[in-house]
């Protein structure tokens, strides 16, 4: 299994950091043999004012257009099995394993021969997205390990992406109505 390591931090600072992956993490996935996971965490003091599923809507769904379209994109790429956009018990099209007010757990297919599952976690620390993957079979390994790149510096735009937009709405508050 692949972890990341913290040490493969972004080399300027800013409010995300990618995480080491630790048991507490992996408990939260339901996949059988985990063969890839990475973490980031958004450091913020404001991770209370969002239920985790309303922060996996900010992440995924509250992004500008041309965003939204790379993201299909890129999931398109890797047949990831997806909902319309709006379908109950979605958030981006990923199905909702669980959710609780402090973590929510998505997952999706790819046909090509892997599963996923994205944890969105809050805490006193910040704002958690951890990714699962597990591989069915090799190929499925090869397809993911060309696309790794792209998926942590997708992970980490969308992250830093938030962490901007929860700077310039500092004063205002960002709480709402779970729309679901």
């Amino acid at each position: 299994m692949t972890h990341l390591s913290a040490s493969a931090k972004h080399a300027e600072w800013s409010s995300v950091d990618a995480v080491d992956v630790d048991t507490e993490m992996l408990a939260f996935a339901t996949l059988a043999d985990i063969g890839h996971s990475d973490a980031h965490l958004l450091r913020t003091n404001r991770s209370a004012d969002r239920s985790a599923e309303q922060w996996a809507r900010a992440i995924l769904e509250d992004v500008p257009g041309e965003v939204r379209a790379a993201l299909e994109r890129a999931w398109k790429v890797i047949a990831l099995g997806l909902a319309p956009v709006g379908t109950e018990r979605t958030v981006a099209g990923w199905s909702i394993a669980h959710a609780s007010p402090d973590y929510v757990l998505l997952q999706t297919e790819s046909t090509f021969g892997f599963a996923g599952q994205l944890l969105v976690r809050r805490s006193e620390k910040g704002v958690l997205l951890a990714t699962f993957v597990q591989f069915h079979d090799p190929a499925a390994r090869a397809v993911w390990d060309r696309v790794l790149p792209t998926h942590l510096g997708f992970v980490q735009s969308l992250l830093e992406a938030l962490a901007d937009r929860l700077e310039q709405t500092s004063r205002e508050p960002i709480a709402g109505p779970d729309p679901r």
